[in-house]
C-alpha cells in the first residue's frame, strides 16, 4: 500500500464541517496545498478512526479547528496523537485554529501552548494567510495595511 503525503491534516467537529470544507477548498485551490479532509479521503466502509490515524501519519502538519463547542472523546484523542507526534518529530506542526465564536479557553492545556490562527479575531484574509504560512512552516511576515 502506497502512502500519500499531505501538507495538512484537518481536524474539526462535525458542526463546523461546512466552514472547514470551504477553507480546505481554498487551501487546495488558492494555496496549492494537498489537504487531508476526512470527507474527501476516508473510504466508505472503512473504520474512520483507522483512516484518521493513517491520515495523521501521512501529513506534514495538523490544523485543529476549535469552535465554541469543543468536542470530547475521539476528537481529543486525535489531538493528543498529533501532539505526541510533534513531541517525537518537531518539524510536524500542530496548529490551533480558532473559529468565530471560539475562546482560548476552548483549547486543551497543551494545544494552548501553540501559536494559534485566530479567525475569531483577525481579518479573515489575514487569518487565512497565517494558516497557509503555518502549514508551510514559515513566518507570515507583515500584512499590508489598507
Amino acid at each position: 500500500m502506497q502512502h500519500e503525503q499531505f501538507d495538512v491534516f484537518l481536524r474539526y467537529s462535525q458542526g463546523d464541517a461546512q466552514w472547514v470544507e470551504e477553507r480546505a477548498e481554498r487551501l487546495e485551490d488558492e494555496a496549492g496545498l494537498h489537504v487531508w479532509l476526512d470527507k474527501w479521503i476516508a473510504v466508505p466502509g472503512n473504520i474512520l478512526q483507522q483512516e484518521i490515524a493513517c491520515g495523521l501519519d501521512q501529513a506534514r502538519s495538523c490544523a485543529v479547528f476549535i469552535s465554541e463547542d469543543t468536542p470530547v472523546g475521539w476528537f481529543r484523542e486525535e489531538i493528543q496523537k498529533a501532539l505526541d507526534r510533534q513531541t517525537n518529530e518537531p518539524s510536524f506542526r500542530v496548529i490551533p485554529v480558532l473559529l468565530p465564536g471560539a475562546e482560548m479557553s476552548n483549547l486543551n492545556n497543551f494545544l494552548e501552548l501553540r501559536t494559534a490562527v485566530r479567525f475569531d479575531k483577525l481579518d479573515p484574509a489575514y487569518a487565512f494567510h497565517v494558516l497557509v504560512s503555518g502549514i508551510q512552516g514559515r513566518s507570515p511576515g507583515r500584512w499590508p495595511r489598507r
